[in-house]
């Protein structure tokens, strides 16, 4: 009987494989010479940050303040424009749907 067309005993074999390459499988790892399981492994490293003086902060954050509130007027014109033309529309519609002219039967 196959259980599922060698799928499983690939399944077997890749976590046979992947535990091979475990780095504590290997050698570097158990010698305690942890340099050499990475590439690019340093020791320390300093980060390197930068530091901006408070009135440029200031500056900096009032410029932002502004151009957030210009664009938020802009948006609450942009977004009135569009609800009175929706609702001129709407208006215009309800009052052409009246003004239709209805058929009297005798």
């Amino acid at each position: 009987m196959s259980f599922g067309a060698g799928h499983t005993q690939d399944m077997i074999n890749r976590i046979k494989q992947n535990k091979a390459q475990r780095a504590s499988k290997r050698k570097k790892f158990k010698e305690n010479n942890h340099e050499g399981i990475y590439v690019n492994y340093e020791k320390s490293k300093e980060i390197n940050s930068k530091t901006i003086p408070k009135k440029k902060l200031t500056k900096i954050k009032k410029e932002i303040r502004k151009t957030a509130r210009k664009n938020r007027k802009r948006n609450i014109f942009i977004y009135m424009i569009l609800f009175s033309s929706v609702l001129a529309l709407l208006i215009s519609l309800l009052l052409w749907l009246n003004e239709s002219p209805t058929v009297l039967y005798d």
